[in-house]
Formats: C-alpha cells, structure tokens, sequence
C-alpha cells in the first residue's frame, strides 16, 4: 500500500469514495470516516486527492492524468498540496457546521477558506466555448493542487451564502458525524445513508428490545 503523503499514486485503489453529502464542499469534509469516533483517513497520498476529485467530477479524466504526472515530478509540492487538502478539509467541517447550526464560524478557519477562494477568484476568467462563454481559471499553476481547492472552495462559498445551508445536517450517529445536504421535502433525513448508520442503528434497537 502507498503510504507516502506526496505520492501521486492512489494508497488503496478499490475503495470507493462516498458521494452522500450531495454537495462537493460537504463531500470533501466526509472524507474521514467516523469522524466522531475512531477517524479513517480516505486521503493518504495527493494521488487519493486527485482521485476523489475525478470522482467528484471537479477533474476531468485528462486533467487528472495531468495532475498525476505533475505531482509524480514533483513529491514536494504534492507533499504540500496534501498538507493543504487536509487544513483545508477541517476547516471547513468547522466552518459549514457551525454556521449550519446557527453559530459563528472560527476566523481561523474561515481565513483557510478564504485564502484558496481568493486565490481561484483572482484566476477566473470568461473563456469562449461552442455554448457561448464559461468562467475557469486557465494556466498552469505553481500550486500542484489549486484546480482542486478552489473549486472546493467556490462549492463551500455557494453553499454559505445560500439558504441550503439551513438543510445541513450531522448524521445522528455520532461515531459518524458526516454532514449532508437534507434534500427531502419533509427535512427529517437523519442519516448519512441508511444502508451504513441508519442500517447499524436499526441493528442496535433490535438488540435493546431483544436483551
């Protein structure tokens, strides 16, 4: 297994990322499982970044082979863009629960965030395509994982600044703890997914009634 945090190489290829936040800002933070209880890290090496970022669809498959030959020359930086992705990830947990539950996200916090939104601000342009026109960020950046963190971040500033942040939710298991965006008519969801927390609570209850 690759273990190197600047490896552009995948640290377990067969898992599978878990897409259930229904937005990419909260589907990046759920990238620790059991986050409450005993954590399991999905992103080891940059390649897990890079991977989880094709999964989301904010990479292109070409792009994404690009950025692995970027980072394969250049173990540094992918070194530091991981170190990056993780400042990034926490912060904002912090940031899109507490302003989800009412309270005021932590400056410091909200200064990790800022910092990746200002820098993919300043690089957006207005660029012609076959539709009309599209807003990206052309060029090739010093900062391997840039295209990455600043979709994340204009996905999280979306969702700040929108009424959806009133349908974020903490899953009701706390061993869990991973956020998703209620989507339901009634907004009651209280569960990640029922095939993983919902299914272990139900098991729970059984056995409570049973013992």
């Amino acid at each position: 297994m690759v273990t190197s945090p600047g490896s552009a190489r995948r640290s377990d290829p067969g898992y599978a990322f878990d897409f259930c936040g229904g937005q990419p800002a909260i589907d990046f933070t759920n990238t620790v499982g059991s986050r409450g209880g005993e954590p399991e890290e999905h992103l080891r090496t940059f390649g897990d970044v890079i991977a989880w970022a094709e999964a989301r669809r904010l990479l292109g498959r070409a792009d994404a082979a690009r950025l692995r030959r970027r980072a394969a020359r250049r173990p540094a930086a992918a070194r530091a863009a991981m170190a990056q992705a993780l400042a990034l990830r926490e912060a904002l947990y912090r940031v899109i629960a507490a302003v989800a539950a009412g309270h005021q996200a932590p400056d410091e916090d909200l200064a990790i965030v800022n910092g990746h939104l200002r820098d993919t601000l300043s690089r957006l342009r207005l660029t012609p395509t076959r539709g009309g026109l599209a807003l990206t960020a052309p060029g090739d950046h010093d900062a391997l994982g840039a295209p990455i963190f600043g979709s994340v971040a204009r996905a999280a500033a979306d969702l700040l600044t929108s009424g959806a942040i009133g349908r974020v939710r903490a899953c009701a298991d706390p061993g869990c703890a991973w956020l998703f965006l209620d989507t339901t008519r009634s907004g009651t969801r209280r569960w990640c997914t029922m095939q993983s927390c919902g299914n272990r609570a139900k098991v729970r209850r059984f056995r409570q009634a049973d013992a």
